[in-house]
């Protein structure tokens, strides 16, 4: 009889914030985009994002929120400039341009230098394996599609200026290939590494320029930016503490999960109050699990899980909490 193996990786959501740290939250503040520093009244552009800036010497992402909807400026949700397209989660995403060509409004050709930028909550632990999480979409009207897209931890806000990001790419913690992204679903996006300590900053963005981006074009749709461009959404992006033990979160706030990988069987393993529910996602995170597999905390703090019915692959398990108020 032919075995096999499904890879799983344990996260945790917490349900209600809490007024202490525990290994396993998101350390991007504002990850889904959605609070502001500013007025929505007359709308809202990414410079008002609470959290997230651009750097000093690169261009601005675009922005879009439900709540530019009634002003007609083409940056509202669903109901954009570059298409139709809801959020992954909540009522706003911010666009990428990781590709410019023909441009009208004095950008590099080939050279966007869009970069989204955010202070992380706290720094990292030196030894930790951390895991980076979000979602992505291409825009309806989109130009051109690209294949490859980065993500760089490092310490404090970058200052590579112009023609110079291409240097980033040997600092980048990820390279992701967006080849397969499409207009129509979100596309998850996840990766681990482990930290050197004290990382501070996380940066998103394509770290290439000129030729050595890989593009093809779809549509000539120049007169939306004014540029030939390449055009994509991010949403929800989280960055967390990927393996949660004893020594992370404390006596009161333990979880583990076992074997892994696994064949026939799971037990997610979990200990002190509020534990509450344990659901199966895939690569591109949807929820698999049936009714029969996401359960309440059992009496003894494990829940056993059959895998005999689940293909082979890589999976998340999610473990949500509800702790005491904040």
């Amino acid at each position: 009889m032919m075995r096999y193996f499904i890879q799983l990786a344990l996260t945790a959501t917490c349900l209600v914030s809490l007024p202490v740290h525990i290994a396993g939250q998101n350390l991007v503040p504002n990850g889904g985009f959605e609070e502001l520093d500013a007025s929505c009244q007359f709308g809202i552009s990414y410079d008002g994002v609470a959290d997230w800036r651009s750097l000093a010497c690169g261009a601005t992402p675009g922005y879009a929120h439900a709540c530019n909807n009634s002003l007609g400026n083409g940056s509202g949700v669903p109901q954009g400039g570059l298409g139709y397209q809801q959020a992954h989660g909540g009522d706003a995403f911010i666009m990428s341009v990781p590709y410019f060509t023909d441009s009208q409004g004095g950008v590099p050709d080939g050279n966007p230098q869009e970069y989204a930028n955010v202070d992380l909550t706290q720094p990292l632990d030196a030894g930790q394996l951390y895991c980076l999480r979000f979602w992505m979409n291409l825009a309806d009207s989109t130009c051109y599609r690209t294949s490859v897209f980065h993500a760089r931890v490092g310490y404090g806000v970058p200052s590579l200026c112009t023609n110079a990001d291409t240097a980033w790419d040997d600092l980048a913690q990820a390279t992701f290939d967006i080849s397969a992204v499409d207009t129509a679903e979100w596309t998850m996006f996840e990766t681990e590494f482990i930290a050197n300590g004290g990382e501070t900053n996380l940066t998103l963005g394509a770290f290439q320029t000129v030729d050595e981006i890989e593009s093809t074009f779809l549509a000539d749709h120049i007169q939306l930016l004014g540029a030939l461009v390449a055009a994509y959404f991010i949403d929800d992006v989280e960055l967390w503490a990927c393996q949660v033990g004893i020594n992370q979160a404390g006596a009161d706030q333990q979880f583990s999960l076992y074997p892994n990988p696994a064949d026939v069987s799971v037990t997610v393993s979990y200990a002190g109050p509020g534990f509450t529910r344990v659901e199966l996602y895939d690569v591109v995170g949807q929820l698999i699990t049936p009714a029969t597999w996401s359960a309440s905390r059992s009496a003894s703090g494990q829940s056993t899980f059959d895998t005999s019915g689940i293909p082979s692959g890589r999976y998340v398990v999610r473990v949500m909490r509800r702790g005491p108020q904040a």
